[in-house]
């Protein structure tokens, strides 16, 4: 029973995940009648103007490999129900190139999009890739943890962990300009040394990381927190990313938060309460607050869709990661999935709503969305979990003082 609705619930990942891609493909969903001197395919398949010289065709490629490494890695998982190497193989592959080229077909009709070659390539070399994080993510989260109380790792807590480094390390294209790494070190000489918000909010994440990890098997988690600190210097050689000296500060003090109190039976509670904190504390700064209020952005992505991808994706992929970790430290506490979900939408919304009058900040209903649909992803994990616990539990041997007489 726990097997089939894991199963059914991947595919209803897998759904979402592909009327995500529709919507962010074509919005702002503005088409127009165009005559076409030849067919949609025949202009897809000859549509190759490319400046292969071109910097930003590098970039546009790497967006492109990463919107769709969500769906390969998603309908690999769903199909492996059929325990078919090549089905869950191939046929990622093939979905994710079938909806590309529909998609750069549909963008004939819309003013501000244009199709190409190209663009379906890395959208399908995206779909090859998200089989392949979904082969590493299996073999990981499915590797016998010494330690724990099942033989299976925490999926959930590997998941939170790939979209956290996710947002430190994409695009992972390196600098390649003197000038932007002086501008870099620049910035981090020149900023205040002491930044309490942004401090306080690295401590929690840090702190969550660490509880992730031990959910996750890792045999030291504290080594493995002081080896993952150098993702913050990495920062400095990739696009994009400007590290400060809160992220060094707030990472180190957080790991040593970790060492001393992070097994704790009330670890899971003050790490949820307190990376929730600063999350409201930081949506809420400066705490200026002036009429008239601003307008609520109430189209799901908006912002997140005209902005620069390059930006918006590590964003993207740090927000997952914040609120998927409030979720999933609430509910470890004792609250439930449910109830931890209501609690972190609720007050995301709030955050939001403040935001109207508050300037300098877009109120957007994009992050208590965010927050449901996590709960939907984490309740698949769960549902997995469950499932081999119960597999697990029936093919143990009974304890000779239950065996019948």
């Amino acid at each position: 029973m726990e097997n089939a609705r894991y199963h059914e619930d991947l595919f209803g990942i897998l759904i979402a995940v592909v009327v995500l891609i529709v919507y962010g493909s074509l919005y702002p969903w503005a088409f127009e009648t165009r005559h076409l001197p030849a067919s949609p395919l025949y202009i897809l398949l000859h549509s190759w103007d490319a400046n292969l010289l071109d910097r930003r065709l590098l970039f546009d490629a790497a967006v492109n490999i990463a919107i769709y490494i969500p769906l390969g890695m998603s309908a690999y998982l769903a199909l492996q129900r059929f325990k078919s190497r090549a089905l869950e193989t191939l046929a990622p592959v093939a979905l994710g190139a079938l909806l590309s080229a529909t998609m750069e077909m549909a963008q004939l009709f819309t003013p501000s999009r244009h199709c190409s070659a190209v663009d379906l390539i890395a959208n399908t070399l995206g779909s090859a890739s998200g089989v392949l994080v979904g082969f590493a993510f299996t073999r990981i989260a499915d590797v016998p943890a010494t330690g724990l109380r099942f033989r299976s790792r925490d999926r959930s807590a590997v998941a939170l962990l790939f979209c956290w480094v996710s947002s430190l390390l994409f695009p992972m294209f390196p600098v390649l300009y003197q000038s932007v790494w002086r501008a870099k070190l620049s910035a981090f000489i020149h900023a205040p040394l002491i930044s309490p918000l942004p401090i306080l909010l690295s401590v929690a994440e840090w702190f969550a990381v660490g509880r992730l990890l031990v959910a996750a098997g890792a045999r030291k988690p504290f080594r493995w927190l002081v080896v993952v600190l150098l993702l913050a210097p990495a920062q400095f050689a990739i696009v994009n990313h400007s590290p400060m000296p809160a992220d060094f500060a707030g990472g180190a003090f957080g790991a040593l938060l970790f060492y001393f109190f992070g097994r704790g039976p009330s670890a899971d509670r003050l790490a949820g309460a307190a990376l929730l904190l600063a999350l409201t504390l930081r949506g809420l700064a400066p705490f200026h607050f002036e009429g008239p209020a601003q307008a609520f952005l109430w189209i799901p992505f908006g912002g997140l869709l005209t902005a620069e991808w390059q930006s918006a994706i590590p964003i993207l992929a740090g927000k997952l990661f914040q609120y998927g970790a409030c979720i999933w430290l609430l509910r470890r506490a004792g609250l439930g999935i449910a109830r931890a979900t209501v609690i972190v939408t609720v007050v995301l919304a709030g955050i939001e709503a403040l935001q109207t009058r508050i300037p300098g900040h877009v109120a957007e209903i994009n992050d208590p969305l965010l927050a449901v649909l996590l709960c939907l992803g984490l309740r698949v994990l769960y549902a997995h979990r469950e499932a081999v616990t119960n597999a697990e539990n029936v093919n143990q041997p009974t304890p000779p003082l239950l065996r019948p007489q």
